[in-house]
């Protein structure tokens, strides 16, 4: 199985900016609220755990993607072991049933980060993974469920 993302490299400027976490917001229309980039994938991503992996062809270790219990994606750019014991090497089982401890938002540098940790594992106790989350994929989830509000 092979899934091909396309970047969208949305102009990041253009974008209000949310007070708060200091991420992109979107708005798809004039009427319609804009909504912030964290909050909107912390609802849908917040305390879940990695239900599956899906691999890119180009290297055994290399994530483009989790996919949380509740069918939701996150497109993945960058994977760092905190505080490694070891050579970083993912697998699937590996990550699978690991929940997303906290998310936060990187706004010098336009980046989503995520941490994932094993289960039963406390944050700030134990070591666990770093995502880095695609923005522009992303975005274009958030653009897509937005936009489906206001257009049939």
């Amino acid at each position: 199985m092979s899934i091909a993302f396309s970047k969208h490299n949305f102009d990041l400027d253009e974008f209000e900016r949310c007070e708060t976490h200091g991420c992109v917001m979107m708005q798809v229309a004039r009427n319609v609220e804009p909504v912030c980039l964290i909050e909107w994938l912390a609802e849908r991503a917040g305390n879940r755990t990695v239900r599956d992996v899906i691999l890119r062809e180009s290297g055994e270790y290399d994530l483009p993607a989790l996919i949380l219990d509740n069918g939701f994606m996150l497109p993945v750019e960058q994977a760092v072991r905190v505080r490694p014991p070891e050579p970083m090497e993912l697998t699937l089982e590996e990550v699978t049933g690991w929940y997303v401890a906290d998310l936060l938002s990187m706004p010098g540098r336009d980046a989503v980060a995520m941490e994932l940790l094993p289960p039963g594992a406390v944050v700030d106790e134990e070591p666990g993974i770093l995502l880095q989350l695609s923005v522009d994929i992303l975005l274009y989830l958030l653009f897509d469920e937005e936009i489906r509000k206001v257009e049939p």
